[in-house]
C-alpha cells in the first residue's frame, strides 16, 4: 500500500492529470519468510565465480497475482457524501475506492536453485523473460475509465503507480542458499490493487448506479525470493 499524494485536475474533467511517470527501475529484492537463504546475504549486487549456482527455469505456471510478503487488505472505507447543493456543475464520472487491497505480483520469470551440499553456496538469479503490465480492472475498462482509476490510485494510495510497466532483462538477485535446501525466485511487476466503484454524478448532485470493480496499476518490478 502506498503513500497519499496530491492530484492535479484537468480543467473541466474529473480525471486527475500527472505530468511525469515514475522512473521505472527495479526495486529491492523481496524475501519471503521461511526462504532457504542464509540471513543477511540476499542482495541485488552482481556476483560471479565458478562456485556460483545459476538459477534454473522451473517451468512452473506464471501467476497473475502472486502474494507479496507482508501485504494485507486495508479496512473498508466509507463512500463519499452526496453533496447537499442543488447544482454540482456539469455531470461527470468519478471513481471511489472502498478498500485498499493487498498488492500482488504479475510473474514473468521463475527460477530455482537446489543445494545438495552440506554447506551453503552462492546463488544467482537473472531475469531472462520480460513482460508488460498495464492499468486495468476485473471488468472491462475504457481508456477514459483506466485514466480515472489510475488518477485515483496515484492520488490516494500509491504515487508511484503507472499506466504501463515493462520489466527488464538481466536484473540479478544473489545470496547464499542453505545446505540441503532449495531457493525459488520469481521476477515480475508489482500491482497496486484496490476495490471500489465508478458512478456518474449528475448536475443536480444525484449519483447514478455504481459499477464495482477490482482495479490495479503497476508500480514496481523486482525479484521475490522464497
Amino acid at each position: 500500500m502506498g503513500t497519499v499524494a496530491a492530484a492535479l485536475l484537468i480543467m473541466g474533467s474529473s480525471v486527475p492529470a500527472f505530468a511525469d511517470e515514475p522512473a521505472q527501475e527495479p526495486g529491492p529484492v523481496l524475501i519471503a519468510e521461511g526462504a532457504g537463504v542464509v540471513p543477511g546475504t540476499v542482495t541485488d549486487a552482481p556476483i560471479a565465480g565458478s562456485e556460483v549456482a545459476e538459477g534454473v527455469d522451473s517451468g512452473a505456471p506464471l501467476e497473475e497475482d502472486l502474494p507479496i510478503p507482508g501485504e494485507t487488505d486495508g479496512p473498508e472505507l466509507l463512500g463519499p457524501k452526496e453533496p447537499l447543493s442543488e447544482y454540482c456543475g456539469p455531470g461527470h464520472w468519478f471513481a471511489h475506492i472502498t478498500k485498499n487491497k493487498k498488492n500482488t505480483m504479475k510473474v514473468y520469470d521463475k527460477a530455482f536453485v537446489k543445494n545438495t551440499k552440506s554447506y551453503s553456496i552462492d546463488f544467482k538469479f537473472t531475469s531472462k523473460k520480460a513482460g508488460t503490465t498495464t492499468v486495468g480492472g476485473s471488468v472491462t475498462l475504457s481508456g477514459e475509465f483506466k485514466a480515472l482509476w489510475l488518477g485515483k490510485i496515484k492520488a490516494e494510495v500509491n504515487v508511484e503507480a503507472s499506466k504501463s510497466w515493462t520489466s527488464e532483462l538481466g536484473v540479478e538477485a544473489t545470496g547464499k542458499v542453505k545446505a540441503h535446501d532449495t531457493v525459488y525466485g520469481d521476477y515480475g511487476i508489482m500491482k497496486e490493487n484496490v476495490y471500489g466503484y465508478t458512478a456518474y454524478r449528475y448536475s443536480n448532485c444525484k449519483t447514478g448506479s455504481k459499477q464495482y470493480t477490482t482495479a490495479w496499476a503497476p508500480y514496481r518490478e523486482g525479484w521475490l525470493i522464497h
